[in-house]
């Protein structure tokens, strides 16, 4: 079976995005992305705080610490929302090996359920609550 082509979809439905849902970001993000975050949504990113988000973006700066920040940002979340993990390609400054991501979301009790790619420059796995453990 051929590969689906989803390149030619808006990287903000790539993630799911809805008009409504509440954003958070962590890291240094992408301006241009986040303004197109904020536009499809209609509101501003969340900050930490009171309102758990349905949509998480996470720019790591290292791999050492997306295990303990994914451990924080999963009780900030909706039971059924999602954590994008996002990391520069292969090649580029601050590349991590997604394949290597996957144990450090585990070790966080979240499993990975979709990849992503963003620009040229970034992309993104996707991270959720176990639906055993969702309340």
């Amino acid at each position: 079976m051929p590969e689906k082509d989803y390149s030619h979809r808006d990287v903000t439905d790539k993630l799911g995005l809805r008009p409504g849902f509440v954003v958070r970001a962590v890291g240094k993000g992408n301006k241009d992305l986040l303004a197109r975050v904020r536009e499809k949504i209609g509101r501003p990113l969340a900050r930490s705080g009171k309102t758990p988000a349905d949509v998480i973006l996470y720019w790591p700066k290292s791999a050492a610490e997306i295990t303990g920040t994914l451990i924080e940002l999963k009780t900030a979340l909706v039971s059924n929302g999602g954590i994008w993990v996002i990391t520069a390609k292969r090649g580029l400054p601050g590349y991590i090996n997604q394949d290597n991501i996957i144990p450090l979301g585990l070790a966080a009790s979240l499993v990975d359920n979709k990849i992503c790619s963003l620009s040229d420059e970034e992309s993104a796995m996707r991270f959720v609550i176990r639906k055993e453990d969702r309340k």
